[in-house]
């Protein structure tokens, strides 16, 4: 019997599938601005540090580190392995620094076929490494991943940098490794990991000030290429997956015997309404209007629970969790001058850690979007590196480089531009999911 999660899945799904898109529609003016991260507006894309608000964008990364979360209980129910982690971790680290390098973009000094094949080599390296089981399989990708660190001209002075990295693997890499620690010595206390913010939120904080420990900190150090201080902010959004994941294990002994009186698709909607609503909301800074009809729609949520579901303790649990983190961060919202991703304010984190739950329990009404996403969230490492190192490589290579690169002149070809990358990525990694073939850490 599956005893995965559809639902966490679907999350993962929906996070790779929006995260691959956002990353390939047209940039420049083509778009509006809430196509693309809310610090980030068109036409130039240059980083605004004191602008407010989120767009769908924003929320992409952190519904992923929160299903990264809630699968480390799921994934250690028999104890703590030091060994599977510490290789875990050690592979996801090499899977940033390498894939980062072998990334097509990087090689578009070159005027010839080797661009092409130092790409798809990479790709077929990873695969063999990450997809297969077989040792001597292994063994031939890391060979060829050798080769490719010694002779390919990875910049224009054909350099490997140890430092040069795929950011997003790399916080994984290392919230996949501490996550696990906390979880390991807190399953048993399980209010420790709430105290462990207060602490790490002062030490997150306290950096910004001249002269102070905090910033010693966070200056660089000989191996800051393996681990960094600063990714230890994205525990806001891992430590409430890992009570989400918790309470997902706990469903079948929780539930047995409960039947709904009335259809859960309705508080759902609403849920799905109040992320969206939220969403709009903050990047138009309609904060008053967005506070009260925010509780409103909560408070029909959570009366809806305890009128029609009380007996679903999942549910319920999952439905406070959001509500109390959502309301947190609207409390939150005027602190640090309003919610950013970067540098990440504390409404950033429970906000869209309240999301993250509602979307949580809609997904797992939602059976025909759970149906589609799930089989993307299973394969996530394959998703995510196909575009950048199999997708366009081919596109150029089939003549269909030019075409692609013209369609930047609407807004209509600007979405035509994600979607020729984000199709095909969903459909590879979920007939490879359907296949059993999984890229594995």
């Amino acid at each position: 019997m599956d005893s995965r999660n559809k639902a966490l899945d679907a999350i993962r799904g929906y996070a790779i599938v929006t995260m691959v898109f956002s990353g390939s529609i047209a940039y420049g003016g083509v778009l509006p601005a809430y196509m693309y991260h809310a610090q980030s507006p068109p036409p130039k894309h240059e980083w605004v540090e004191n602008l407010p608000g989120i767009t769908w964008v924003d929320l992409v990364f952190p519904f992923f580190l929160f299903a990264m979360g809630a699968a480390i209980p799921m994934s250690m129910q028999k104890g703590m392995d030091w060994k599977k982690q510490l290789k875990r971790f050690g592979l996801l680290v090499f899977f940033a620094i390498f894939f980062e390098h072998s990334k097509y973009t990087n090689f578009s000094q070159l005027d010839s076929a080797l661009t092409y094949l130092i790409a798809l080599t990479g790709f077929l390296s990873l695969f063999l490494i990450m997809g297969t089981k077989k040792i001597m399989y292994q063994s031939i990708g890391l060979g060829l991943a050798l080769l490719l660190v010694i002779f390919a001209p990875f910049d224009n002075q054909g350099h490997f940098e140890l430092h040069r990295s795929d950011v997003i693997i790399l916080v994984l890499a290392n919230m996949a490794l501490i996550g696990a620690v906390i979880y390991h010595y807190t399953r048993l206390h399980h209010v420790y990991r709430l105290l462990l913010l207060v602490p790490l939120y002062g030490l997150i904080t306290g950096r910004f000030l001249d002269e102070s420990w905090n910033q010693y900190i966070y200056e660089p150090y000989f191996a800051d290429w393996l681990i960094e201080f600063n990714f230890l902010k994205y525990l806001f959004m891992v430590i409430p997956g890992i009570y989400a994941g918790e309470w997902l294990m706990k469903k079948t002994d929780w539930n047995q015997g409960v039947t709904s009186s009335i259809s859960k698709i309705g508080q759902a909607w609403l849920c799905l309404g109040l992320v969206v609503w939220n969403i709009i909301a903050l990047y138009n800074r309609w904060l008053m209007m967005n506070l009260f009809i925010s509780l409103a729609v909560m408070l029909l949520i959570l009366v809806w629970q305890i009128r029609f579901n009380k007996e679903n303790q999942l549910d319920q649990r999952l439905l406070l969790a959001g509500c109390y983190l959502l309301i947190c961060g609207l409390f939150f919202e005027a602190f640090e001058g309003g919610i950013k991703k970067d540098d990440a304010t504390l409404s950033y984190f429970f906000v869209t850690g309240g999301m993250a739950f509602f979307l949580l329990f809609a997904f797992d009404q939602f059976s025909l979007l759970t149906k589609l996403l799930a089989p993307v969230g299973q394969n996530p490492l394959l998703a995510y590196v196909l575009p950048g190192i199999f997708l366009l490589p081919l596109i150029d290579l089939t003549g269909l480089g030019p075409w692609y690169d013209g369609l930047e002149q609407t807004a209509f070809q600007g979405i035509l531009h994600g979607l020729v990358i984000v199709l095909p990525t969903a459909l590879l990694a979920a007939l490879a999911t359907k296949y059993r073939i999984f890229w594995k850490s």
